[in-house]
């Protein structure tokens, strides 16, 4: 939550003296670039054609660089003050910081903001984003593929989940069999539970809609993260899972090939041992 505020405090700034210089393209400064964890040179001036109008920042950025001559991806969230809209933008850059070409992802009413993207590594690309189309207490999951030109590989967004509450943090990894697996903070039951969808390339869910419970038990679970074998393919499911105030924050993984996506409460006795065993360890 801090380094997001820091991330969109700066943009406002920026952006602030953006306008006020009365540019309409500005850049990230190395030290900006460093910040978010681009370290190499060759990106050492990004054009930001994100710079937000008046009344809006920048919450969440990414950038996936495409290596040496293909340039990179950009992808962010514009959220106005009051929080009552907000849009993601994909853009497309080649080697030389030039843009190619710069789409918005919804046209949803409300606020759509924290974008995550994922490289097929074939050119095309799938974004999710939080959408709180449906309330500002109801903050739902959506997906689009994007081809290499910019246009849309599917008639509509895709649903990771539009179930009651919220849904948040979705982490996304490519599977081996072309499909996408998405993992997210769920709220549905009350504290955060962490939820799995695996989805086709051509959209559609393999599992019940709205994802199924990969565990649910009492307290929080947060963030959870996809590990990767050697070829890029999703290996390992991890999450944090905090009980209580009392009961020491673990760390959970889970090999995806031994997932049987479990209904609610499977999990609880496994994930407890872990827990004591690190706690004694």
């Amino acid at each position: 939550m801090r380094s997001a505020f820091t991330l969109a405090l700066f943009f406002a700034l920026f952006a602030a003296s953006a306008f006020s210089s009365g540019q309409k393209d500005a850049r990230l400064s190395p030290r900006a670039l460093k910040g978010l964890g681009i370290e190499d040179d060759k990106f050492a001036e990004l054009p930001v054609q994100a710079v937000p109008k008046d009344g809006y920042i920048v919450d969440t950025y990414q950038i996936l660089p495409l290596g040496e001559s293909n340039g990179f991806y950009q992808i962010w969230d514009e959220v106005h003050l009051d929080e009552t809209e907000g849009m993601v933008k994909l853009l497309r850059s080649d080697a030389d910081s030039n843009a190619v070409w710069q789409i918005t992802l919804n046209d949803f009413k409300g606020v759509q903001r924290r974008p995550a993207l994922l490289d097929f590594k074939d050119g095309t690309l799938l974004a999710a984003w939080e959408s709180a189309s449906a309330g500002t207490n109801n903050v739902n999951l959506w997906c689009m593929r994007v081809a290499k030109d910019g246009s849309f590989l599917w008639p509509l967004p895709g649903v990771l989940s539009c179930a009651p509450k919220n849904q948040r943090n979705v982490s996304l990894s490519r599977l081996s069999g072309g499909g996408i697996a998405a993992a997210w903070e769920d709220f549905r039951n009350g504290d955060p539970d962490i939820y799995y969808q695996e989805i086709m390339p051509d959209g559609s869910p393999v599992y019940t809609p709205d994802g199924v419970a990969i565990e649910k038990v009492e307290g929080a679970q947060l963030k959870p993260r996809f590990v990767s074998d050697e070829s890029g393919f999703a290996k390992k499911l991890c999450w944090e899972d905090h009980k209580d105030l009392n009961y020491p924050v673990c760390t959970i993984a889970i090999d995806l090939e031994d997932l049987s996506v479990p209904e609610a409460g499977a999990l609880p006795l496994v994930l407890s041992l872990l827990c004591l065993l690190r706690r004694k360890g």
